[in-house]
This record gives structure tokens, sequence and C-alpha cells, in this order.
């Protein structure tokens, strides 16, 4: 009959490390498990995005930021079932059934980055009071992710544009120190400087007795009375105008009263009619400044006239007829 073999303190050791470093195993498990709701029920929703970069299956999916689930599976989308919005990609979600009331039929996912540098993970919005809540097989509505590259890339152009600032104010800044331009004079330039200085100190030579109220200017910033004439004088203006707007007095009557405007506009009329009846020879007057017969006769007449009075004026006594009385 075989003995049986004697078990050691050695192999007692080894078997209490082995259940002590099993049952850690499990409880880390469990706590992991418990922590990333790995055992929780869960419900698939569907979300169609353009592109999954970076977006691997068992990635996180949280809700305003809380772990929610995980990415289930990544499946391309058939070219001829594929939406008219373009989407080729169809992403389903296992999401735990206690944030259901949270995804609801105005939801959007999106795609995000944990950090700038992290993983990938999907990043629902909660939706309205107001909105059906998704069941399991529903589809979740999609936003545009934020593209890092894009972002890199206008950073790029950024820093482009900043380094070519730079390179413009050292140029700009070397130009002035070398005297170039206005600028440039004012900075290096000391004969430009000295005549500066000498124009201030002129000013201040003429600015000073005006503030002294010396000479017309400084007179006309220090007198009150010439103040108090030119307010009684444009008070005057006023009034004036005020009289004249009124209708008040002969001018302010040529300015409101219309009855002078129609009166000269009559007197314009009338001599418009007169004028055109003398250029068409009507009258006296008229034929006076059309036939030239009449004209002739006038001046012939004017001409006998003239030398009837020489003749009187030379010897009045002819003219005078003999006095008989009987």
């Amino acid at each position: 009959m075989k003995r049986s073999r004697q078990v050691t303190w050695d192999q007692v050791r080894v078997g209490l490390v082995l259940i002590f470093a099993i049952t850690v195993l499990s409880v880390g498990v469990f706590l992991i498990g418990r922590m990333g709701n790995v055992f929780g029920e869960r419900y698939h929703v569907v979300t169609l995005m353009s592109s999954a970069a970076g977006l691997v299956a068992g990635a996180p999916v949280q809700v305003a930021g809380q772990s929610a689930g995980q990415v289930d599976r990544i499946e391309f989308i058939e070219p001829q079932e594929r939406p008219e919005t373009g989407e080729t990609v169809a992403v389903w979600l296992a999401l735990n059934v206690e944030i259901r009331r949270q995804v609801r039929a105005d939801s959007r996912a999106r795609v995000r980055t944990q950090g700038l540098l992290g993983d990938r993970l999907i990043d629902i919005a909660p939706g309205s009071a107001d909105a059906d809540v998704l069941t399991d097989g529903d589809t979740l509505a999609s936003a545009p992710a934020l593209s890092y590259q894009e972002l890199l890339g206008q950073a790029a152009d950024a820093v482009d544009g900043l380094t070519r600032l730079s390179s413009d104010l050292a140029d700009v800044t070397e130009g002035l120190l070398a005297g170039e331009g206005t600028a440039g004079q004012l900075l290096v330039d000391a004969e430009l400087y000295e005549e500066l200085v000498a124009l201030g100190g002129n000013l201040n030579a003429v600015l000073g007795p005006i503030a002294a109220g010396e000479g017309m200017l400084g007179r006309l910033l220090k007198e009150e009375e010439l103040y108090e004439r030119l307010t009684a004088t444009a008070s005057g203006l006023d009034s004036l105008t005020s009289a004249l707007v009124a209708g008040e007095g002969t001018l302010g009557r040529l300015l409101s009263s219309d009855s002078l405007y129609r009166a000269l506009a009559t007197v314009a009329e009338r001599s418009d009619s007169l004028v055109v009846a003398l250029r068409s020879g009507e009258g006296s007057m008229g034929q006076m400044l059309t036939d030239e017969a009449l004209y002739e006769e006038l001046l012939k007449t004017l001409v006998d006239l003239n030398a009837l009075l020489d003749d009187l004026r030379a010897d009045p006594r002819r003219f005078i007829p003999p006095v008989r009385v009987f």
C-alpha cells in the first residue's frame, strides 16, 4: 500500500498566496466593472456620422460629461443605403439604462477628444423634456465633430501671421533707427529736434500774452464786457429773426405775406403783355417802335421844330405880328 505524501508548509503558503491573489483580482474586476458600469443592463442606439476618425469599439460614451456606456461597434453604411445628408459610418452605442431618460430625440452625439491629445470618445448632449425618449434600436442624431487638424492648421496660420508681423515690425524699427522717413528723422535728426524745441518756445511766447489778456486776442479771451456785448448782439439778432419770422414790420410782411408776391407777379405779367404788344406794333407806342416811316416823320418834325426854335431865339420880333389900333 502506497503512503500519501505529507503537505509541506511551503505548499500551504503557495496555496494561500494564490487564493489571496485570486480574491484581490476578483474584487478588482468587480470594482472596475462597477465603476465603468460594465456589468449593468444596457440598451443600444445608433448614430450616423460622416467620419469616425480615431474612434474605436469600446471607446467611452458620456452624457453631459458623465460616463454612460461605451461604443459597441462601428460599421460602414453601404453606398446605396446612405442617407441624403451623406453619412458613411454607423456607430452603435451601448448605453446604461439608468440614463435612458436623458437621451431623447433632440439629443446630439459628437465625437470629441479627452484633452488635446487624448483618446476619442462620444459625448451626448441631454435632450429636452418635450422630446421623446429614445428606445433600443432608435437613431441618435449627430453633430459635426471638432477637427483638431483644422484647429492646428488655423493655429499654424496664426503663427505664420505673427511671424510675418514680427518681421515687418523689425524692418520698420530698423528703418526708424536708420532715420528713414519723417518718424525716423524725428528720432535721429538733432537739428529737427532743436527746431521743434524752438517752435515750442515761440508758441509759448505767443500764447503767454494771450493767456495774460494782452492784445486783441487776449482781450477777447479775458474781457467780460466784450462777451456781454456779443451776447447782447446775438440776442438782438435772435429777436430780429423772430420778428421777421412772425411777419412783424414791413420786412416781416415781405417775408411772410404772399400778397406782395402776387402783386409783383401781376405786374410782371402785365409788363410782359405790354412788351409783347409793343413788339407787335400795337398802339402809338408800338407804331413808334416798329414803323420806320413814322419814325422818320417824327425825326423830320423834330428837326423842323429845332430849326423853328433856333429862328425864334435869333429874331423873336419877326414872329410878333404888327399891332394896329385904327
